[in-house]
């Protein structure tokens, strides 16, 4: 039985082998976050329909790539002729792990009690960027409940600077 995900991951990972031989990471890397939203369920359902003709799937797959690197419409024909064009968002994210990897780039999932703004986030990605010596990645999510402050999530990492996360910390002391 195969893991969650091994099929989109193995797709990625010979994605990423071509573009490294294409010298071209950063453009199928592109390529791919434009296609994987843009193939959304209405699209894959007639893309796998079996009472449209193969051919007639193939080429309107190949007219919606038209402009995408080769490689990548490829990946496309081969999902559409494989009837696994529903993995396509998932090799996508995949794909954008794997170079997130090679350059060194994490995740962080930053969470406040109020949405802050364009220039505020710039400054909390600078700071987490400072901390922890590399790049990050960062979404920004809004969590009333917090009260205030914020948790910042790196990985397998969460910090817990909220207001409602010191209450707690207070509470559990002083019941001890």
């Amino acid at each position: 039985m195969a893991l969650d995900g091994s099929a989109p991951r193995r797709y990625a990972e010979a994605m990423f082998d071509l573009a490294q031989a294409a010298k071209s990471v950063e453009a199928y890397r592109a390529s791919l976050d434009r296609l994987g939203p843009a193939f959304d369920a209405a699209t894959i359902r007639a893309l796998r329909d079996p009472g449209v003709p193969l051919a007639a799937r193939r080429a309107a797959a190949a007219a919606a790539t038209a402009s995408e690197p080769e490689d990548v419409r490829s990946l496309i024909r081969l999902l559409v002729e494989r009837d696994r064009i529903a993995l396509l968002a998932g090799i996508a994210e995949a794909y954008g792990r794997l170079v997130d990897r090679r350059d060194g780039t994490r995740e962080a999932r930053i969470t406040t009690a109020v949405a802050i703004e364009a220039a505020h986030r710039a400054t909390y990605i600078a700071e987490l960027e400072r901390k922890s010596g590399g790049r990050i990645r960062a979404t920004f999510h809004v969590d009333p409940a917090l009260l205030g402050g914020a948790t910042v999530q790196i990985g397998d990492r969460l910090v817990d600077a909220s207001l409602a996360g010191q209450l707690n910390a207070l509470r559990v002391q002083l019941a001890s």
